[in-house]
């Protein structure tokens, strides 16, 4: 039996020595202000205890009233506990008349959890802070009358973060998009077709967690490890919280996600996976496997009850595996039960328990840190009960007998800090009938089959299978559907402890009904085609192929999940009998190839007409006895059709007799060919066809005068015909030309039998003589243009070319003088007969010549075709002004009557003459500056004596200004 427990957080292995004195009821409250230090809280007093009420050694005082609040260091511990127990240095006496009152919260203005003396609880309770208590502070609120008084009581204070309840969910995605497909949510069906991917995702929420309340501990999506179990396929630890799964048959899978926080505190939650089962279309195809072209066929197919044929759709069975139930906590606690289910379907209704060995395994992952007061048993959905282990043998106990609560072992990894959080690893115990490896537990722990756990506590061996305490065959009669649960009575105080998890696996000869399901079809139908001539939507079709082969014709239809299946079926067509279409045979014969009949035939045709071997062959020789267009038939024996053909035996082609022709081209008339048409051909390459050489009459064209054989060959048959033609040419002599030196050598002169040269003209002479087919043609000095003519003697063809006889080029040019400043053009005089160029001795180019000062002599050279010459031009500069008198005699015939101005070289001329007024008497504009004034003004009158004033503006022919104003002196 244990004595006491250490109650005290591990911090890197060792516990704190920061000690809290024994908690007394009447002490000072532990407000949210002043907390308990959930580190340092030990039993006090050596007996395993630290909260006393406030009576010491004796009985508690009458007419008490006392309060105290307890409140955790939320940084440590979230939650308040305390143990009040009968055993091992607790005592718990409290008169029936006299409560202890506890509030769950800082004040007794905080929610009642109980009233508690020793009639309501004669052997001790527990009791702690709940999660809707932010706070996690217990009140304490002791009330005592004056008639009979109790020893009190010695209880254990304790703080920490106990498990926090979470919400597990699960999504489903096919191929990793689109919605969540589980239905309904959380616990539904994922329907799939075959080769399709599920992701699936945890995604629980954590109402409890430290992110959402600011105490307690950490629970995220992050921080929880995954456990994915799929039934028939494998387990997959600590996979994460989104796990892809591609089922690997046509099959329902149960999906089993495990959630473990790191308290550790487990939950599961399951789903189930259906996939798509694959048709049978066995039943779907056509009444005829073969038919004939243009003959049609019923083609069947459906899903439905009434069809007459149809697809076949097998059913959907799960593998079911083993089934688990989530953490329980198993405080202190004095004859409190604890339960946690499972509930199970799946299994055929009829199906039961008949033997023990129907239960493979029942394994826990438990730890507690006192086994002699524990009691574990399991119930089955009817209500009986097997005991598990029972190691506590006092009254009170829920299992009858018992090994004796003198058992100080641990189960499990167990940390021995009461209220605390569990160990880590969780340990695992499995009970079976049929493959146990040890005995009970306490038969086990009375040979000493202990280990060491990771916290320096003996604990029962995990290592192996226990024997249950009562035997599973008891369960005989159970139905296996519906919920199963695990009980665990604790007897004493100061001992505490987690189911983590727990399941229960049965033997696989159950299975035999389990769950199953059945697809069905949506939709259905045959995929269009052209040869479907009615039903084109009905699952019953007539198709009608019009070409013969192998005709492939799909249904398909659409199950309720979704998926798509389809069937080809095949249908052969035979072809009806094919011979030759219309053809043409060469040379009166042609051998039949290609005819084909599924099983032979007959040829026919008239008197002119010959099958060889004989007329029942497939493919004959078919011979004609002249040319002519006749028709043959072929009757087929098997469908009686009757097919005819055409043969042509064209005739052989004729073309024109052997001719001559003065030209080099001959139309070609009277062929007579085929209507296929033929080509002409020439061996030399000398002839040309135009516009081809496969017209039947075209003109013939030689490169030169000579006799060629031609051919022409039909295009059916290739038979030709041949013809001679002599091409006589006519003659041809050179271009119209230019002859320098009054002579010219003729060459290229062509002529088929040569010819003679004439010249209208006595000035043209030819050497050595007008027969010579290239003579030297001359005159004597005469230039001019004149013709010569050709005429050949073999077709008395005559051509003529005219020759220019090119003369000397001239030309004449004057001297001359100019102002200076004068840019002068000179232009020579062109009368040459001949185009001729000019040159002058600047470089100048042309008839113009531009010369500005200095001036000098220049040389022209004139050149033509056949002849040069030259002239020269000297140009001379003078300096050019404007002279006046300044004296006008009136006086009749005196030599200076007249007033003029003496220029040369002016390009424009005015002049004004004022008087002393200013008013003009005389004006004048003339170029060449030919103004002259003999004293009278405007109006005719003679002006008299006295000073006059003229001004001249002027430019001289380099454009230079000689703008002069002077003063005349008109005298009588």
């Amino acid at each position: 039996m244990k004595n006491y427990i250490l109650l005290a957080l591990l911090v890197l292995g060792s516990i704190s020595n920061s000690l809290i004195a024994q908690l007394s009821m009447s002490d000072p409250d532990y407000d949210q202000l002043n907390p308990l230090d959930c580190a340092g809280i030990v039993p006090g007093g050596g007996a395993g205890t630290n909260f006393t009420d406030a009576g010491g050694a004796g009985n508690y005082a009458p007419n008490s009233n006392e309060t105290i609040v307890l409140c955790p260091d939320l940084a440590q511990g979230s939650k308040v506990s305390i143990a009040f127990a009968t055993n091992i240095g607790f005592t718990w006496d409290v008169d029936g008349s006299d409560f202890l009152y506890i509030y769950d919260g800082p004040s007794a203005a905080s929610p009642l959890i109980g009233a508690y003396n020793s009639v309501t609880n004669p052997i001790g309770f527990f009791v702690q802070a709940s999660w809707n208590n932010p706070s996690g502070c217990l009140t304490l609120v002791f009330i005592s009358d004056g008639a009979i008084e109790g020893t009190g009581w010695d209880a254990n204070v304790a703080c920490g973060n106990p498990q926090q309840p979470y919400i597990p969910h699960i999504e489903a995605f096919v191929n990793g998009v689109g919605p969540n497909v589980l239905n309904p949510l959380d616990t539904g069906y994922v329907d799939i077709c075959f080769g399709d991917s599920i992701l699936f995702m945890a995604t629980p929420e954590f109402p409890n967690a430290f992110e959402v309340n600011g105490f307690g501990y950490s629970q995220n999506v992050g921080n929880c490890t995954y456990d994915w179990t799929i039934s028939g396929v494998g387990q997959y630890p600590n996979a994460g919280s989104t796990f892809w799964f591609t089922p690997p048959a046509r099959s329902g899978y149960f999906v089993d996600l495990r959630m473990t926080d790191i308290f550790p505190l487990i939950e599961r939650i399951t789903c189930k996976v259906r996939v798509s089962q694959l048709p049978s279309f066995a039943g779907t195809g056509p009444l005829d496997g073969t038919v004939c072209v243009g003959e049609n066929t019923v083609l069947i197919g459906g899903v439905t009850p009434t069809d007459t044929v149809g697809i076949d759709i097998p059913g959907g069975e799960f593998e079911i595996g083993g089934v688990f139930a989530g953490l329980t906590q198993l405080p202190d606690g004095s004859g409190a039960q604890y339960t946690t289910s499972i509930d199970i379907s799946g299994f055929d209704t009829n199906t039961v328990i008949t033997n023990g060995s129907d239960i493979d395994e029942l394994c826990l992952d438990i730890e507690h840190s006192y086994i002699g007061d524990l009691e574990i048993m399991i119930t089955c959905p009817n209500g009986t009960s097997v005991s598990l282990m029972n190691a506590y043998n006092q009254a009170g106990g829920m299992i009858p007998g018992g090994c004796g609560n003198g058992i100080s072992t641990f189960l499990g990894n167990d940390t021995n800090i009461d209220g605390g959080p569990p160990g880590s690893p969780v340990w695992t115990y499995c009970f079976s009938e049929t493959s146990n490896t040890f005995g009970t537990i306490c038969a086990e722990n009375a040979l000493g089959n202990w280990v060491t756990n990771d916290y320096g506590f003996t604990s029962m061996n995990p290592n192996g299978v226990y024997l249950p305490d009562g035997a599973f065959g008891g369960l005989a009669g159970c139905p296996v559907n519906g919920s199963w649960t695990i009980t665990v009575q604790d007897n004493q105080g100061i001992d505490d402890g987690y189911i983590f998890q727990w399941g229960i696996f049965f033997n696989a000869a159950l299975f035999p009904s389990q769950e199953g399901y059945q697809n069905y079809v949506v939709t259905e139908g045959w995929l269009p085609d052209p040869t479907i001539v009615s039903g084109q939507n009905d699952t019953l079709i007539v198709v009608q192929p019009n070409t013969p082969g192998t005709y492939n014709y799909t249904y398909t239809m659409t199950d309720d999940f979704g998926c798509d299946y389809d069937t080809t079926v095949a249908l052969v067509v035979l072809p009806r009998a094919d011979i030759m279409g219309d053809t043409i045979a060469c040379n009166f014969g042609i051998q039949v190839a290609g005819t084909t009949a599924y099983a032979g035939g007959q040829w026919i045709a008239g008197p002119q007409i010959n099958f060889s071997p004989n007329s029942t062959t497939l493919n004959p020789n078919i011979t004609a006895s002249s040319p002519g267009v006749y028709t043959v038939g072929f009757i087929d024996a098997t469908c009686l059709d009757t097919l005819y053909s055409e043969i042509t035996f064209p005739q052989e082609p004729t073309i024109f007799n052997d001719t001559s022709v003065c030209n080099l081209s001959y139309i070609v008339t009277g062929t007579d060919v085929f209507s296929t048409g033929g080509v002409w051909s020439e061996p030399t390459g000398s002839i040309t066809f135009s516009t081809s050489a496969n017209q039947s009459n075209p003109t013939l064209v030689a490169s030169a005068s000579g006799i060629y054989n031609l051919t022409f060959t039909d295009n059916i048959c290739g038979n030709t015909d041949v013809a001679t033609i002599e091409f006589m040419g006519p003659p041809s002599i050179f271009s119209d030309t230019i002859a320098c030196n009054f002579n010219m050598d003729v060459l290229g002169t062509v002529s088929y039998q040569g010819g003679t040269w004439t010249a209208v003209d006595t000035a043209i002479h030819f050497t050595p003589n007008a027969n010579v087919e290239n003579p030297n043609i001359w005159t004597y000095g005469v230039s001019g243009q004149y013709e010569v003519t050709f005429t050949d003697n073999a077709c008395n063809t005559a051509i003529s070319a005219l020759i220019d006889f090119y003369g000397y080029p001239s030309t004449w040019l004057e001297d001359t003088t100019l102002c200076n400043g004068v840019i002068y053009v000179v232009q020579a005089p062109n009368d040459n007969e001949y185009q001729t160029n000019y040159s002058w001795s600047d470089g100048t180019q042309g008839t113009l010549l531009t010369v500005s000062q200095p001036g000098g002599t220049y040389y022209l050279t004139m050149s033509n075709y056949c002849h040069s010459n030259f002239d020269t031009i000297t140009v001379d500069y003078k300096l050019c002004d404007i002279e006046t008198p300044n004296i006008l005699s009136l006086a009749p015939g005196s030599q200076n009557s007249l007033w003029y101005v003496q220029a040369e070289g002016l390009s424009s001329f005015s002049v004004y003459i004022t008087n002393r007024w200013g008013n003009i008497v005389y004006e004048c504009e003339d170029a060449l500056a030919k103004c002259y004034w003999d004293g009278r003004n405007k109006n005719g009158v003679f002006v008299e004596e006295g000073t006059y004033f003229y001004t001249i503006i002027a430019e001289d022919e380099s454009g230079s200004s000689l703008d002069k104003q002077g003063f005349i002196q008109v005298v009588d």
